[in-house]
């Protein structure tokens, strides 16, 4: 029986990508899997849209992991405090594989009826929650005890993976100390704290005044090298008869940085474009690349909207028009982007680079980059100078790489 391919083998959402789809990743998949069996907890630090969530979720997918644990991946990027993680928990945990089972779901179905609280319904696909915000769902969840000694008292043992696990310090509730203490009575439990800031990370897992201090072991995820993802495209594309150079996803590769998800995205749009048989070449990826772009013209024209002030926009033109901007109060800079003084823009750059709106980042002292690289295309593609940014991707990289590795880790925005 010949094999059933995908419409379209580039995977960009959050579902769990085939093995044969999985781009490389096979050391790491290793040295996970062997981190868990070996009764260790782990913190995985990488930066973001890397593909550390689809990595774990590819380490939940092998038969070691899947035929063995109860697996549970909770995702607190967007909470602020205690009661939101609580009813993100839950919410993870009720729809998680194993809560199918029919003891769990009994358990559960007695609980939501106790309540008298009309917390959702179940289905054969799983728990859903009522469609209201996470700040509201206070009283109609389990505790984080209950959940954790659920899992710990399972027929199997249990992984949990908590991603950007850093959002925690941002409580206004001590939810580290909180925490700790549970997870310090799980015997039959492994946990796995991803996080897109090696910063905070590395505090709270290396400080000895931290309630985390040597609580797991520590696992830095980089970029996906240029060889492993070429050779990935190519095979991939080949499945289908259609070809594509080394060159042209080497251009690719360059240009977002070994950016994971942009790399695919552009690779998926590009994919459905080349014809069997037919071959994909740099004009193809540059409207791909186009096509992003202008998908994204109405997001990118909002947050450039909530800037409060034209020192703010015209600072962002300045990052996004050097790419790595060094220099931003000297008068040729202040000169050159209409950049008032350098006190105002200090203060444009600490809001740029604020939780608020999280779009600037500072990787080292007076040195600036944009979080998004997709957005600073736009931006160059906004101001005409897009081709200028495609002439010589790879020199950006080189220097964005020399620049990380001089640096024990990425400074994080600054909190506003």
């Amino acid at each position: 029986m010949s094999e059933i391919l995908p419409v379209n083998p580039f995977f960009t959402d959050t579902t769990v990508i085939p093995d044969e789809y999985f781009c490389d990743r096979k050391q790491e998949t290793s040295a996970i899997i062997s981190e868990i069996v070996n009764g260790r907890n782990l913190v995985l630090k990488a930066p973001r849209r890397i593909g550390k969530s689809s990595l774990i979720k590819h380490v939940f997918n092998q038969a070691e992991i899947n035929d063995n644990y109860h697996t549970l991946y909770v995702d607190i990027y967007g909470t602020k405090n205690a009661s939101d993680f609580k009813a993100e928990l839950n919410r993870c945990f009720l729809n998680a594989p194993f809560a199918r089972d029919s003891k769990i779901r009994k358990r559960v179905e007695s609980y939501i009826k106790s309540i008298q609280i009309d917390l959702g319904s179940y289905s054969e696909s799983g728990f859903s929650l009522p469609k209201i915000g996470l700040g509201n769902i206070h009283a109609a969840v389990f505790s984080i005890d209950e959940i954790f000694d659920w899992i710990d008292k399972a027929e199997k043992p249990g992984i949990v993976v908590f991603d950007e696990f850093q959002q925690i310090q941002d409580y206004p509730e001590k939810m580290a100390g909180i925490l700790r203490s549970y997870i310090q009575q799980s015997r039959n439990t492994k946990f796995i704290f991803c996080g897109s800031s090696r910063h905070m990370l590395n505090s709270m897992f290396s400080n000895y005044n931290q309630p985390f201090y040597n609580s797991a072991s520590s696992f830095d995820l980089d970029i996906i090298s240029l060889d492993a993802y070429t050779e990935f495209v190519r095979e991939v594309f080949g499945k289908y008869g259609k070809i594509i150079d080394s060159e042209t996803i080497e251009f690719v590769y360059y240009l977002f940085s070994g950016n994971t998800y942009l790399m695919q995205e552009v690779m998926k749009t590009a994919f459905s474009q080349t014809p069997s048989p037919g071959k994909a070449d740099e004009n193809t990826l540059r409207r791909s690349i186009l096509s992003m772009i202008e998908k994204k013209d109405a997001d990118y024209r909002d947050l450039i909207n909530r800037l409060n002030s034209k020192k703010e926009r015209n600072t962002l033109y300045c990052i996004a028009g050097e790419g790595i901007a060094t220099g931003l109060t000297s008068s040729a800079m202040m000169k050159r982007y209409d950049l008032d003084n350098a006190s105002s823009v200090q203060n444009a750059l600490e809001n740029l680079c604020s939780e608020k709106f999280n779009i600037a980042v500072k990787v080292a002292k007076g040195v600036y980059m944009l979080q998004d690289r997709l957005f600073e295309l736009w931006i160059a593609y906004r101001g005409g100078y897009l081709q200028y940014k495609m002439e010589s991707p790879k020199a950006r990289f080189e220097k964005e790489r020399a620049l990380a590795k001089s640096l024990p880790e990425i400074i994080p925005p600054r909190k506003s």
